[in-house]
């Protein structure tokens, strides 16, 4: 009896396995082909998905607001390299930060700047529009002492 449970329990575990898990549409619906006597609409199949890393190809076609979104993003991306720009050997640079659109803290050369005005509006926007793609924490910065201007591979900004 006691072999018998944990042998009954791996059977079980495997029919699992082999049942198919996918979302079936009522029955009337005509959602795929097999239901429907013939072929799936297209604009119902679902977008397909490159197996290395799971995402949709770039061909696939994106909704307006996906579109917009990226666009914002990529112009939130480009005024944030702006505001963190700076000239080595400048005093008074990378003495600020500001918020990014998770709310984590961002060094930037000068606060009252026009780059980082744009940025910090560039933020706002996406924010308001999109879901911003954020991390569990922010990553730490340090204390104000340890930011300064560098170079990293011909771009000059503030860091951390």
């Amino acid at each position: 009896m006691l072999l018998a449970t944990p042998l009954l329990a791996g059977f079980a575990l495997l029919a699992a396995c082999s049942l198919d898990w996918s979302v079936r549409s009522a029955p009337g619906d005509a959602s795929t082909a097999a239901e429907s006597g013939g072929a799936a609409d297209a604009a119902d199949a679902p977008a397909p998905v490159d197996a290395a890393d799971g995402s949709v190809p770039t061909d696939a076609p994106i909704s307006p607001e996906a579109a917009a979104c990226q666009a914002l993003e990529s112009d939130v991306a480009l005024k944030k390299k702006k505001a963190r720009e700076c000239q080595i050997g400048t005093p008074g640079q990378c003495t600020s930060t500001v918020d990014d659109e998770c709310a984590c803290k961002v060094v930037v050369t000068l606060a009252a700047a026009t780059a980082t005005n744009d940025y910090k509006s560039a933020v706002s926007a996406y924010a308001a529009q999109c879901m911003p793609k954020c991390v569990a924490a922010c990553p730490q910065i340090g204390v104000p002492a340890s930011w300064a201007c560098l170079s990293n591979a011909g771009d000059v900004r503030c860091t951390p």
